[in-house]
């Protein structure tokens, strides 16, 4: 797991944003505590007005990437931003980059002049899942290119779900999906833990996925799924963009920057620095996909201690045992998480989600 922890994993996230407005419910005094990994999550959630956000990544690159995005909306005007982000094109990305340079920490600066091939292409889809999806968007356009353009026309549910029906959803499909899906291939293609550490023994990837897939494509729109339009199209269309990316989106954004700080550490060690009854709004991501259930109860208890009275949390699970949160001040709302299963775009996430009660004190 080492090397997914030190490398460019994720640079364009695929969650589906809108969940976390949903299940946190930001207020303008909330102090929010979130996961990093690409800086879509902490970005986005900045177009709520709040008192303070913390981005947390144990991935130095992912920090540094949060870092430079954080930068160049700040400093550059919006087309400037899309285009030396690669959401455009523009040849002189460099030329960009030495100008906003000096406003980046200097571990940011230090690590992205060892990596200016990645500014020069445009880091939006430089992420090493990015580049797995990309190539695998070529392969699937080998394959099953006019069903996949078809797909991606639909803008009538109904169509769509008659489509899927008729045409995509094939034994051939299917099975690709399942092989494709073996743990012995996407262990050594994607190279995400997630995939294969902590596994449900009970969830068959291949068919889990391939059932989530058809199923997300009776409720949405395909063109709307940021995961989807990566798959098959190795790429999201600007219509689709989420808020930091969009022009409304950016000016909410730079009014709130300022609240915005970064660390690179695990979460468990940075909320073991924290204070008692600090924190309003937990966004953990899929991080319990990532870590044993004993480390999952410290990180649990860590979050109740910081937690003020009545805070909220947002949990993604993706493959992983389902984890159990023992501590009963957790209250998690049922209806929400599934809810936000069937709405989430993303559609492969069983959530956990709800409210702090600290009506007593901490437990030791």
């Amino acid at each position: 797991m080492g090397n997914f922890f030190s490398r460019l994993s994720y640079s364009f996230g695929n969650e589906d944003w809108t969940t976390e407005q949903k299940a946190l419910q930001i207020q303008p005094d909330d102090r929010v505590l979130c996961v990093t990994a690409s800086g879509d999550r902490p970005l986005n959630l900045l177009t709520n007005e709040l008192k303070e956000i913390v981005a947390v990544d144990a991935n130095p690159f992912q920090t540094a990437l949060f870092d430079l995005k954080k930068t160049a909306l700040e400093t550059l005007s919006f087309k400037d931003y899309l285009s030396f982000l690669g959401a455009s094109g523009q040849e002189n990305r460099l030329y960009t980059y030495q100008n906003i340079a000096p406003s980046l920490s200097d571990k940011s600066l230090a690590l992205w002049n060892k990596h200016k091939r990645k500014i020069s292409r445009g880091v939006l889809y430089e992420g090493s899942v990015e580049k797995i999806l990309y190539y695998t968007s070529h392969i699937l356009h080998a394959c099953r290119g006019k069903k996949i353009r078809t797909l991606f026309s639909f803008d009538q549910l109904e169509e769509q779900k008659t489509y899927v029906q008729e045409h995509w959803d094939s034994y051939l499909w299917r099975k690709a999906f399942d092989i494709a899906m073996h743990p012995m291939i996407s262990r050594s293609f994607f190279k995400d833990p997630c995939l294969y550490e902590n596994v449900d023994p009970n969830i068959h990837i291949g068919k889990y996925l391939c059932n989530h897939l058809k199923e997300a494509l009776y409720r949405f729109p395909a063109k709307e799924s940021i995961l989807l339009s990566l798959l098959f199209n190795g790429k999201v269309s600007p219509s689709h963009f989420p808020p930091y990316l969009q022009e409304k989106g950016v000016e909410k954004i730079k009014k709130q920057l300022h609240k915005a700080t970064f660390q690179t550490a695990g979460m468990l060690s940075y909320l073991q620095s924290c204070e008692d009854n600090s924190i309003d709004c937990f966004s953990l991501s899929d991080i319990a996909s990532y870590m044993e259930d004993e480390e999952f109860e410290k990180i649990t208890y860590e979050v109740y201690r910081t937690a003020r009275p009545g805070a909220r949390f947002c949990i993604r699970q993706f493959l992983s045992n389902q984890k159990r949160i023992s501590l009963p001040a957790f209250k998690r709302d049922q209806a929400l998480e599934k809810q936000l299963e069937q709405e989430d775009r993303c559609f492969v996430y069983r959530f956990m989600t709800g409210t702090i009660e600290k009506n007593s004190p901490t437990p030791v």
